[in-house]
């Protein structure tokens, strides 16, 4: 069958078409806990990053997340207002390190289990594809593929 529509034939727009589906799912679970996209998305990185480094920062969470910065910076910002993370200065003045409290945690842990389980329905169609699906976007995007050994 041919493509019948612009939205059909623009690989962009429908990657962007899937992007709007993914945020809006999310969102809508976020919602019900009062998070953002970002702010979960910072304290899934939080969580993640803290079993591997002991002294997390700003910049490290920047990085792994692909969030900007400055975004990351706003969200630790309203994640500290919400008693979810707690912010020292290191020994360098200029840095903070960044801890999740009980209640970042008790949050967190409520809410992953639904994320996952909601990402799995949308890309579930995918099937055997997923894993070539996620390579193709990390290839538009410059980033370094992992290649993994099949484990039979």
């Amino acid at each position: 069958m041919a493509d019948t529509s612009l939205s059909e034939k623009k690989a962009g727009l429908l990657v962007w078409q899937v992007s709007n589906l993914w945020q809006n799912k999310l969102r809508h679970i976020l919602k019900l806990n009062k998070l953002t996209l970002n702010e979960y998305l910072v304290l899934e990185s939080i969580n993640e990053l803290k079993k591997f480094i002991i002294l997390l920062n700003q910049n490290s969470i920047a990085t792994f997340s692909g969030i900007d910065v400055s975004v990351v910076s706003v969200v630790l910002k309203l994640l500290e207002r919400k008693k979810f993370i707690k912010r020292t200065i290191d020994k360098d003045n200029r840095k903070k390190t960044i801890e999740m409290l009980s209640n970042g945690k008790k949050t967190f842990n409520e809410i992953y289990p639904l994320i996952i389980q909601e990402e799995e329905r949308i890309f579930e169609k995918l099937q055997s594809e997923k894993k070539n699906f996620t390579n193709s976007l990390k290839l538009i995007l410059g980033k370094k593929l992992r290649i993994s050994a099949n484990k039979n």
